[in-house]
């Protein structure tokens, strides 16, 4: 959908070695951000490049697909990607239909983003691919150990040893950067809740529609289908060209550890409650791939910078989301932009500590709001049966009979579909990152230039000395 050129990238004027540990989203976003601005990048990634790539569908909002646009990844990502504008909600329980959202063109279009689906493993080839094309040094199999932020080290199981100027930590809540930072691994409190993803046949997954939804579905919009259940949910869409669905269920788990990369789990079928959506219940019966995350309470950081200005976490090292948050990914994509632009500007070492100072601000304040509107989209699904329920489910059927989206205003309200687009779809970062430069790194770097410049007047010469003789004291001599 957007029409903006792909920018030509600023050149920062002095360049500088990072080092980016970890291999995932977050990484390799960081590393074409920062090689874009001319820097030397090396990504230190412990698999070997094939392990951590997954087979589960993402969904792509607009504020982070234009970062992918703006990068010129537009054609390469609508290659792999299907276009989403609209959404289906349903109980659960009974297939009843309680609505559906459809984005206004118009309107999507003022993001300059497009809302994508499609797999992890797509998206993570295709930065890969981009990072290396901008110079990156990709080394897979290199598991970091210790990272010594006052000397800009880290060393690898291997032994080896790899120095920079910065040390961009993406490792994720659980990798040792986080631990570096904050002094202390944090294992996280699960609050008893898990997502469970799974990929599936569409044909077999999807067929057989009730006819209220059959009527309702627009499958040529891609439509994403969300299911509202007694304190559970589902989410579920297209991927690789319709010929799989992933599904995402939220279930009550007692679980205490589970995450991306483990083997299949083999309990989805008990954790679905009964009754079910047929579509859904058949689903959790008969999947082999379902992947367990499980979802955990992590202390919040303070600073995601360390006092020796050599070290900097991103993504979900610095601010953890929901795994079935939309987003997760799109937090960790900006995060990376902002460090891009930001360092794009570089011209002085002594400009190394601002900019990652600036990089937190810009970044916590609109993260922290991303999280809090997360985790009330969890609550949101996932209500427990009750008079607060049913008063949800009887505004969005209303909605729906009068003809209109779910998510729009009352009479009388601003619009809400408006106001989270323009909130959250249609937030830029890379000018966010612009505007805090114009603001405040120019005002600063010119206050420097004026008072170099002043101490240069009146800097120190033996031949700017002399001899001053007071009156009284050529009056003693006389």
């Amino acid at each position: 959908m957007s029409d903006k050129i792909p920018a030509v990238p600023q050149k920062a004027s002095l360049q500088i070695r990072f080092v980016v540990v970890g291999g995932g989203i977050a990484a390799l976003a960081s590393a074409i951000g920062l090689a874009r601005a001319g820097h030397e990048v090396t990504v230190l990634e412990k698999s070997d490049g094939h392990t951590n790539r997954g087979e589960h569908g993402l969904r792509i909002p607009p504020n982070m697909s234009k970062i992918l646009y703006h990068w010129g990844l537009r054609q390469q990502l609508l290659d792999v990607a299907l276009v989403s504008r609209a959404l289906l909600f349903s109980r659960l329980e009974s297939e009843e239909l309680l609505g559906t959202q459809v984005w206004d063109y118009e309107l999507l279009k003022e993001t300059r983003g497009d809302f994508l689906l499609l797999t992890h493993i797509d998206l993570h080839r295709l930065l890969s691919e981009t990072a290396v094309a901008h110079g990156v040094n990709i080394r897979y199999n290199a598991e970091v150990v210790t990272i010594v932020p006052d000397l800009g080290e880290v060393r690898l199981a291997s032994g080896d040893t790899h120095s920079a100027d910065v040390i961009v930590g993406a490792d994720g809540v659980k990798g040792i950067s986080r631990d570096s930072l904050v002094g202390q691994h944090d294992r996280g409190a699960p609050v008893g809740i898990s997502i469970i993803n799974a990929t599936f046949d569409t044909k077999t997954a999807v067929g057989q529609l009730p006819e209220e939804l059959e009527r309702a579905a627009d499958f040529e919009s891609n439509m994403i289908f969300a299911a509202f259940g007694n304190k559970c949910g589902a989410l579920a869409f297209p991927i690789n060209q319709w010929r799989e669905c992933t599904f995402q269920f939220l279930v009550q788990d007692h679980t205490t550890e589970g995450t991306w990369g483990d083997p299949p789990c083999q309990d989805l079928k008990t954790l679905v409650p009964n009754p079910c959506d047929p579509r859904l219940r058949f689903v959790a019966d008969n999947a082999s791939n379902a992947v367990r995350v499980v979802l955990k309470d992590y202390s919040h950081l303070e600073n995601w910078v360390h006092d020796s200005s050599r070290l900097v976490v991103i993504g979900e090292a610095a601010h953890t989301f929901p795994a079935i948050a939309v987003q997760g990914p799109a937090m960790a994509v900006e995060d990376a932009a902002v460090l891009g632009k930001l360092f794009s500007h570089l011209s002085s070492r002594d400009q190394i500590p601002s900019f990652l100072w600036a990089f937190q601000d810009i970044r916590q304040r609109r993260c922290t709001a991303i999280q809090q509107v997360e985790h009330g989209n969890v609550y949101y699904m996932t209500m427990a049966d009750s008079p607060e329920q049913r008063a949800r489910d009887e505004a969005l059927k209303a909605k729906h009979r009068a003809g209109k989206n779910v998510m729009a205003p009352e009479d009388g309200e601003e619009s809400a579909q408006w106001g989270e687009v323009r909130e959250t779809f249609g937030y830029d970062c890379e000018d966010e990152a612009d505007n805090w430069w114009v603001q405040w790194g120019l005002l600063r770097e010119r206050a420097k230039g004026a008072q170099q410049s002043q101490a240069r007047d009146f800097a120190f010469t033996w031949g700017n000395m002399g001899v001053s003789v007071s009156q009284n004291e050529d009056a003693n001599s006389e």
